[in-house]
């Protein structure tokens, strides 16, 4: 008997061979994976702007309210201290300049803490509230008032305090033209009794390299307020003598 033999060939049916572009048929050709690749690239493009926006809207709204509870801090410690605002604070070493008055931590208006800082002679035990600046989490919101200061850890009284820049049209503060006050006994009184602020979503925003703030117009003047997710500059509240409350937008 004599056997047929039969070839088996190696090669692929047609329906398995690969396609045109290098792929089996019902798979992503390079070509196809590189437009998908593509159209996601440009939708982020175009989305992410608008995350980045909203989260700064976020915190903005944040800063406004972290500023509120200072403001309801501050209320309780006029009604606590014979309508008298706590000092304004600088230092070259154990504090930042304008921080939140440890006052409103010590009389348990806002949480505070004890801690040691580091400074050229050694170290130091320093008291200081801890509600951080939601744009700059290693700064606490800031606080200025025209009147008492207290300069490395000494007691400066008006005129050789703390001052205040007031728009002389005020409370129309888009005015480029003010004035200085600080509660001295033979000067008008400030018509700004206090301004908070946070440094907003920029800290190299150029409104803060401009000749005013370098000569300590900030924060009142509309000038340097952040006015929206887009835009740089401080948040800002403050009140006048009659107690009202005005803030950025």
């Amino acid at each position: 008997m004599i056997r047929r033999l039969t070839t088996t060939s190696t090669s692929a049916p047609r329906w398995a061979r690969p396609g045109r572009w290098g792929c089996l048929p019902g798979g992503f050709a390079l070509l196809e994976l590189l437009v998908v690749v593509a159209i996601v690239a440009l939708l982020a493009s175009l989305l992410l702007p608008g995350l980045r926006h909203a989260r700064v809207a976020a915190r903005i709204v944040r800063a406004h309210a972290e500023l509120r509870q200072v403001d309801v801090a501050l209320q309780m410690y006029l009604d606590a201290n014979r309508d008298r605002l706590p000092p304004t604070r600088s230092s070259c070493s154990l504090r930042q300049d304008f921080e939140l008055p440890v006052e409103l931590g010590v009389q348990r208006m806002l949480p505070y803490e004890t801690a040691m800082v580091r400074t050229g002679y050694g170290e130091a035990q320093v008291d200081r509230v801890t509600l951080p600046d939601v744009f700059a989490p290693h700064l606490t919101y800031k606080y200025r008032a025209p009147g008492p200061a207290i300069i490395n850890d000494t007691l400066a009284e008006p005129p050789f305090g703390a001052s205040l820049w007031v728009p002389n049209a005020f409370p129309d503060v888009s005015s480029a033209e003010g004035r200085y006050y600080t509660n001295a006994r033979d000067e008008p009184p400030s018509p700004v009794r206090y301004a908070l602020w946070s440094i907003g979503p920029d800290p190299e925003s150029p409104k803060f390299r401009s000749t005013a703030v370098r000569i300590g117009k900030a924060p009142v003047p509309r000038f340097f307020w952040c006015r929206g997710a887009t835009d740089t500059g401080m948040v800002t509240h403050f009140m006048d003598r009659a107690g009202r409350q005005y803030q950025s937008p």
